[in-house]
């Protein structure tokens, strides 16, 4: 039986507990963005004592913009998890795993992760080294996209390689856009769907969480979940 529990810090950041070991995605930020939300110093505080963020085993960052990735927060979390191993597209940290290729793969005992360099959404952010992930454990496959261009043709490749997805964790507006959910029907096809990226209530600005929640509906062929609250928590087990 594959066990797989996804939490939610802020944002897009996540703890993943998965094949055994416990890896942080995007989890740690702390500037602001308008219109989003970030780890506040009460919210960090929280997630030290917290079960679901005890003891990471891998510190991953799909990028390094500041609604993603802190410094600051990841070298703290590394004084108190010293056997923490980051992993990120910049070279920021004594004995970090460096994602610098088109492809990287991480073999560990009970856990694959098949790393992709995968465009960011957005022209002017087309160079940002940015990259996507698939975490295998006994046959059950996680998928990461970051803020992975919509409908990238890369991803669309790199999952035909790699075969199904059970749980996806995509930002908002694969949902809320109709091409991203036409992506998701003929490419991801996930069984469980965990979309992020949503703002906290009060950081909802734009509108975005009453967006996806009318969107998600509309995504057929999936079990959609929205995770927009501090430690909220999705799990899957499947035998």
């Amino acid at each position: 039986m594959s066990f797989c529990q996804i939490t939610l810090s802020a944002n897009a950041g996540v703890s993943l507990t998965f094949g055994g070991l416990r890896i942080w995605v995007d989890a740690l930020h702390d500037e602001k963005v308008p219109g989003f939300s970030t780890v506040t110093p009460a919210l960090w505080t929280a997630m030290q004592s917290h079960p679901a963020f005890a003891a990471p085993d891998m510190l991953f960052f799909t990028h390094c913009h500041p609604d993603h990735f802190s410094r600051r927060m990841t070298r703290e979390a590394l004084e108190l998890w010293p056997r923490a191993k980051p992993v990120l597209p910049e070279d920021l940290f004594p004995g970090q795993a460096l994602l610098s290729g088109r492809r990287e793969r991480v073999r560990l005992p009970e856990l694959t992760l098949d790393f992709i360099r995968l465009t960011h959404e957005g022209p002017r952010y087309a160079g940002t080294p940015h990259y996507g992930c698939i975490l295998e454990s006994r046959g059950f496959r996680v998928l990461i996209t970051g803020d992975c261009k919509l409908c990238a043709p890369e991803l669309a490749s790199f999952l035909e390689e790699d075969g199904p997805i059970d749980l996806a964790v995509l930002d908002f507006p694969w949902v809320t856009l109709p091409r991203g959910r036409r992506f998701v029907q003929e490419h991801i096809r996930p069984k469980i769907l965990a979309v992020c990226h949503l703002p906290f209530p009060g950081d909802d600005i734009y509108g975005y969480r009453p967006a996806a929640e009318k969107a998600a509906p509309l995504l057929t062929g999936a079990d959609v979940r929205l995770l927009g609250e501090p430690f909220q928590q999705l799990t899957v087990e499947d035998a």
